[in-house]
């Protein structure tokens, strides 16, 4: 059971003011350390009691939806269709040990694009996110089936190459 715990990730970042108050001031949540220290406990009688009142308390926080528990992967996925969207500094995926996995970059397919004024475009990608160029592509607009590949870039921004060409600013707008 421990070793379970141990592979998942807890999200807690919206999970509101009951788990605000069980937070401790190092992130973790009082619920999984009720477990841990049940470890300690030397009698193997009162150390089965812990382990079930401490598991109840889980449960019953992951059913009240006051709780969510995922998998590295479920976080993976969520980071990456939330890239380009600018959130508050929350700690929605962790304590930030792990910002070496944060995505650097996407690469999707164009499935409509129109133009929007003399220099911009609204691209949106089979991953359902919009978004519009902050200048004109040289060569040619975007058409459906394109790739675009769209990374970080200094201060927030972000740079979308279209098919390979040159990269050109760009701001997620869904």
């Amino acid at each position: 059971m421990m070793r379970a715990l141990a592979l998942l990730t807890i999200g807690i970042g919206l999970a509101g003011p009951a788990l605000a108050q069980q937070a401790q001031g190092d992130g973790s949540s009082a619920l999984v350390d009720d477990i841990a220290a049940c470890r300690s406990v030397a009698d193997t009688t009162a150390r089965l009691a812990c382990y079930d009142k401490a598991a109840a308390a889980l449960q019953s926080a992951r059913d009240r939806r006051e709780l969510i528990v995922m998998s590295k992967e479920t976080v993976k996925q969520t980071r990456r269709r939330l890239f380009g969207i600018a959130l508050p500094q929350i700690k929605l995926f962790g304590d930030g040990v792990d910002e070496g996995e944060a995505v650097q970059s996407i690469t999707a397919k164009v499935t409509s694009a129109r133009r929007t004024d003399y220099a911009r475009w609204s691209i949106k990608l089979d991953d359902g996110s919009t978004w519009t160029t902050l200048e004109d592509f040289r060569l040619r607009g975007p058409r459906s089936g394109d790739t675009l590949v769209i990374k970080r870039a200094a201060m927030g921004s972000f740079l979308g190459s279209l098919n390979g060409a040159r990269s050109v600013r760009m701001m997620r707008v869904e």
